[in-house]
């Protein structure tokens, strides 16, 4: 099922109407989940079962379901679907270890892909140590208000941080506006409602992301999961270089004041600034170091003219912040130097910055562990043939290796409140992403949920404290039978005939 604004390509923009059925199915799977779900005033959609244990953090996981113009499939959308899954399989898990499968109620009869719907109270009942929380994000790519984070941002209350309200999209329409008019922004304080969105750090013990990798490391270390270890921060520059227009053909070479060669020479220089090896004074190769110019506009583009004005975009991002300033430092001396030598004129602004975010240790730690740890359920969840055709995948879970994303996440967004924060990266074809051509194997995506699942049953359930704590075991499972007993004897009476009560029948209304 693809769920798409357009016809042979798939677009799912802030609040269309594919977003907006998109949310509606997501908010069912939720539901089958055993989770309470609803859907927010800026269109994120939340799932959540609480644990038994009073007072308990929740472990929060999201990701976005919405995509750039004629995307890929994976790109946001494999995080929803791998953390339901995960969720659902910590839970069956969890059901079996502790013998409680006929616990089960009868399944819809109408169900023909052998999904497992699971009733809230017995999903509760399973959560010992924690409560799960799942967010579906409305909007990460910013395509139609080119700002990006905006689910994510309501959710770690930083909205207004940004301005974020005043953002307009293609008809000159803001943000606040279209919440007002199609979303659930209704109080007259604007800053009343949203602030209403975010969660309360304290509640959260750690975030929690799963994503394609957008990038070819693992394939081309033939590995299916990595952990990421931070994010890479960002700044976004524009230069422009100022010259003298003049003809082609009559001012000589040596008296030229182009500035298109000019800032060609720039761009070679930006270019061997950030491949420079460490030997030579660069940055060291685990910062992972990126200079991109992406875009080139010059004036007046003719081809009998020299260039009297040329812009350029420049991209710096890095592991951490302290080698990609130095590198933003070192480009700005190089405009200057060869600026100054070509008598030309230049300017660089700063357009963006965003912080490096780092993940939490030991969240990583465990992370690592729950994907080595993973293959009891991969080889209950695969056939051997799949196992087969996935040539080394098992042997893969060993081998976990730790990557920096040079994409942004919705994970930077929510580090701002919650920085207790990892994410697992899973495969994909090429590297390939924002894109048609977009893949990553069935089998990767078992691996990633699997993985997860792992790492959620020894976070919530207590998968964990059968082999290294048995007595605090036993005691979670006796306290969610308690659980269990109240919830069946409370649906009992509620289900009990109630007495007759003799009422005027109802008048008929016209309309029906």
């Amino acid at each position: 099922m693809q769920i798409s604004d357009t016809e042979g390509s798939l677009a799912r923009t802030f609040f269309s109407p594919a977003h907006r059925r998109a949310a509606e199915v997501i908010k069912q799977w939720m539901s089958d989940c055993g989770m309470e779900s609803w859907v927010d005033a800026v269109g994120n959609v939340h799932g959540r079962i609480r644990s038994i244990r009073e007072g308990a953090q929740a472990l929060l996981l999201g990701s976005h379901y919405d995509t750039v113009l004629d995307g890929g499939a994976y790109d946001g959308a494999l995080g929803i679907v791998v953390g339901l899954a995960a969720v659902k399989g910590m839970l069956l898990t969890e059901m079996v270890q502790r013998g409680w499968v006929d616990r089960l109620p009868p399944q819809p009869a109408e169900d023909k892909d052998g999904d497992i719907v699971i009733p809230p109270t017995l999903a509760s009942s399973l959560l010992t140590l924690g409560s799960v929380h799942l967010v579906a994000f409305t909007d990460e790519e910013g395509v139609r208000f080119q700002s990006t984070f905006l689910g994510s941002r309501a959710v770690a209350g930083t909205l207004f941080k940004y301005n974020m309200l005043a953002s307009r999209d293609a008809s000159g329409t803001s943000l606040e506006q279209v919440l007002r008019q199609e979303g659930g922004l209704t109080d007259t304080d604007p800053r009343v409602a949203l602030a209403a969105l975010a969660l309360d750090p304290a509640s959260i013990s750690e975030y929690v992301e799963v994503h394609i990798e957008q990038g070819p490391v693992l394939e081309q270390r033939g590995l299916p999961l990595g952990v990421v270890v931070g994010i890479a921060g960002q700044t976004r520059l524009w230069v422009g270089v100022n010259g003298t227009q003049g003809h082609a053909g009559t001012v000589p070479m040596r008296g030229r004041r182009d500035a298109l060669a000019a800032a060609a020479e720039l761009v070679v220089a930006i270019e061997a600034l950030c491949t420079q090896p460490e030997s030579d004074g660069g940055a060291p190769e685990e910062e992972n170091l990126v200079c991109t110019v992406g875009e080139l506009k010059l004036w007046p583009g003719a081809s009998n003219v020299i260039s009297g004005h040329t812009g350029f975009s420049v991209d710096v991002r890095s592991k951490t912040d302290p080698v990609r300033h130095t590198a933003v430092d070192r480009l700005l001396a190089a405009v200057e130097r060869v600026c100054a030598r070509r008598g030309v004129a230049c300017r660089v602004d700063r357009k963006h910055d965003a912080a490096a975010v780092l993940s939490d240790p030991r969240v990583i730690e465990n992370m690592s562990a729950a994907v080595r740890m993973a293959e009891p359920i991969l080889l209950a969840a695969l056939t051997a043939e799949e196992l087969e055709r996935s040539c080394g995948l098992l042997k893969g879970l060993q081998s976990v290796p730790v990557l920096v994303s040079g994409a942004g996440h919705d994970a930077m967004a929510i580090a701002e409140t919650i920085p207790k924060m990892g994410m697992m990266f899973v495969r994909c074809r090429g590297g390939v992403s924002h894109s048609p051509l977009e893949y990553v194997e069935p089998e990767d995506v078992t691996a990633s949920t699997a993985a997860l699942a792992s790492y959620l049953w020894g976070r919530l359930a207590g998968g964990m404290l059968s082999n290294t704590q048995p007595e605090a075991a036993a005691e979670a499972v006796e306290e969610a039978e308690a659980v269990v007993e109240e919830a069946v004897a409370a649906e009992a009476v509620e289900a009990a005939p109630s007495p007759p009560v003799e009422t005027e029948a109802p008048a008929v209304r016209d309309e029906l």
